[in-house]
Parts: structure tokens; C-alpha cells; sequence
């Protein structure tokens, strides 16, 4: 693959780092708190998905580019082929407890009195890279004016949360209870609840 095509195509996403140590051995990647940011391209479509091929150290080597550049035009190209998406889903917590035992999640007074969104991309698909987009999570502070919590859903969206009515431990154990009976195991994306702080605009776990 020439660096052109590389340079233009080239896209990045989101897994967990512990889940894949095996896979990472292979790749070129960055860490951030217990995510990792692998490089991918896609193919044409396949039974309506994109096909994902991830970028591997051999290809690297032999293209001579370095993560540094990888990193800098997967941060370009993908808000563009993958633009974000951020809606309400004030059902969320409502829609998972259908078929669950009761008191599985917190009582749902308190989840009505709180919006919930869901940011992803318009493709749904690989979506929770759109938290490392450029000025995402800032502009999404700015239109709460609230700090807010990130519930990692999976690999393909996350949960937006503003608001103080759970406590991170709450909202640890739904996102663990949704981990455990409803995301296919290579796409949980993690067991932590994030928390972005409007005043410094910085995300931690």
C-alpha cells in the first residue's frame, strides 16, 4: 500500500487494551488509560457492514510510515468518513431492564429525571472513536453545560450522562450487568465508567 493511499484512508478505532494484548503484539497502537487506538482501513461492504482490516506492524515496516503519522491522519480522516453522531436515548435504561430481573439497575424515577445521548457515528458503527475526536467531548460539555459521565456501551457507541443521579459505582455496575449479558465479547469496549470535567476538558477513568 503506498503511503498516499495510507495517508488518505487510513482510519482509527477504539478496543480494550487487556482483552486484546494478544492482537496488540501486532499492531501499531497508543495507549490511553485502558483503551487502545489500533489503525484500520475498511473494504467495500459486506452483509451491511464495512469489512475492517487493521493495519499491522509488517505493513508499517514495509510502508515506512510511523505510528506518529498514522496517528495524525486517522485523527484527519476519520471524523470525516465517519462523522459523529450525538442523540438523545432518554429509553436506554428502560430498554435493558425489560429482561432482566428486577432490581438489576437503579430505580427508573431517578433514569427519567436524567437525558441520556448517545454519541456514535452516523454509521453506528466502530462509533466510540468519536470520543477522541477533535473538540467532541468540549462541544458536547458547552451544549450540557455540565460535566458528564461516558458509559462504554461497546466498540460501537457510548452513553452520555450528565448529571448527578448516580453514583459512578451505579453506573459501574450497569455498564459491567450490560458487559456480562448483552455485548458480544470482542466488542465490549470496557468495564470503567469515564468522567469528563467541563472546567479542564480533560477525561479520566
Amino acid at each position: 500500500m503506498r503511503t498516499e493511499e495510507i495517508k488518505n484512508n487510513i482510519l482509527f478505532q477504539l478496543m480494550n487494551a487487556e482483552k486484546n494484548q494478544e492482537l496488540l503484539e501486532h499492531v501499531p497502537h497508543e495507549l490511553c488509560m485502558d483503551l487502545a487506538f489500533v489503525f484500520f482501513y475498511m473494504t467495500d461492504w459486506e452483509n451491511g457492514r464495512k469489512k475492517v482490516l487493521l493495519f499491522n506492524n509488517t505493513q508499517m515496516q514495509q510502508s515506512g510510515v510511523t505510528k506518529e503519522e498514522l496517528k495524525k491522519w486517522s485523527m484527519e480522516n476519520t471524523p470525516r468518513l465517519l462523522p459523529v453522531s450525538f442523540h438523545p436515548m432518554a429509553d436506554l435504561l428502560r430498554d435493558l431492564r425489560s429482561e432482566d430481573p428486577p432490581g438489576t439497575y437503579p430505580d427508573q424515577a431517578r433514569a427519567a429525571q436524567v437525558p441520556m445521548y448517545v454519541l456514535t457515528n452516523i454509521k453506528m458503527f466502530l462509533g466510540a472513536a468519536c470520543l477522541f475526536y477533535p473538540r467532541v467531548l468540549a462541544s458536547i460539555g458547552n451544549a450540557l453545560r455540565s460535566d458528564f459521565f461516558i458509559l462504554p456501551s461497546s466498540i460501537h457507541e457510548c452513553i452520555i450522562l450528565p448529571g448527578t443521579a448516580y453514583t459512578r459505582e451505579e453506573l459501574g455496575a450497569i455498564v459491567h450487568e450490560v458487559n456480562t449479558t448483552q455485548v458480544p465479547e470482542q466488542e465490549i469496549l470496557s468495564d470503567h465508567v469515564y468522567f469528563y470535567q467541563n472546567s479542564t476538558r480533560k477525561i479520566s477513568k
